[in-house]
């Protein structure tokens, strides 16, 4: 069985995996925007945790530096809590 590399079988299935999210976000970091300048530095991140939706599409995934991968681990990120607490409804709920 072929090594698995960031849970992606084999070298050219990571270069496919990279190139077509590349694509969508480019080939940069998509937390802190740094552009990667070869694939071994590159890793895939679950942009909603998995242990929350558990899925290998790779619309759930994005191009991530080791050290903002590391760093966001398995939290949601900010952007999309911002959004959450946005559409929350904050009326008082009272009882009877």
């Amino acid at each position: 069985m072929a090594k698995r590399i960031n849970n992606v079988s084999g070298p050219v299935r990571r270069r496919n995996l990279i190139g077509k999210l590349a694509k969508r976000h480019g080939y940069r970091c998509f937390y802190c925007r740094q552009s990667f300048t070869g694939n071994e530095e590159v890793t895939f991140d679950h942009y909603l945790p998995y242990r929350l939706w558990r899925t290998g599409r790779h619309d759930a995934l994005v191009l991530a530096c080791g050290p903002c991968n590391e760093r966001k681990a398995d939290a949601l990120p900010w952007p999309l809590v911002w959004l959450l607490l946005a559409q929350h409804d904050q009326t008082p709920v009272l009882a009877a």
